[in-house]
């Protein structure tokens, strides 16, 4: 399986750059500009409040930060699946990012749902070729994608070993606005 926006990039079990040792990422985009990707095993235990200093309210307490890479670890993306939510940016296929903030108020309430969202710290970012060659070099072990993955705050502890082994990470897909 090549690269593409959609599929798994599973750290191989040989991976030694501890950025990535036992990582799973979402790739979110590669073309020929480069790649970008974000890293679903590494939830933050923390809540939105402690990271965001204008976080809307029904998200304050939510646990839903993740670490999304080693590249910009200072800036965050609120990635969701809610494409019609108003000032929302379509990042791709039923992805967005962000939104009016009165907008994520009225829509989350009581803290994220299965469509999200999840705030990503850091993103994993690869230039022209370079994704390519790293998983040639057996660096990565590329698997068909869930975007239900991408958004799941809390995703399980063996979610790198299930990948590895070829599993899809055992959850259905949310539902779409």
């Amino acid at each position: 399986m090549r690269p593409r926006p959609g599929v798994l990039l599973a750290a191989s079990p040989q991976m030694t750059d501890p950025n990535f040792t036992r990582t799973v990422i979402y790739l979110l985009d590669h073309g020929e500009t480069g790649s970008l990707g974000f890293i679903l095993n590494r939830p933050l235990d923390v809540p939105l409040k402690e990271l965001w200093q204008e976080v809307p309210i029904g998200l304050a307490d939510a646990c839903l930060a993740a670490e999304g890479g080693p590249v910009d670890t200072h800036k965050g993306l609120l990635i969701h699946c809610d494409t019609s939510l108003p000032g929302a940016q379509l990042m791709a296929e039923g992805i967005a990012i962000g939104g009016d903030l009165l907008a994520l108020t009225d829509r989350w309430p009581d803290g994220g749902d299965a469509i999200g969202p999840r705030l990503f710290l850091g993103h994993s970012g690869w230039t022209t070729g370079q994704l390519q060659t790293e998983i040639d070099e057996g660096a990565w072990i590329v698997r068909p994608g869930r975007l239900n993955l991408l958004v799941t705050p809390k995703p399980s502890t063996l979610l790198w070993q299930q990948i590895i082994e070829g599993h899809s990470g055992g959850m259905p897909e949310p539902s779409r606005n």
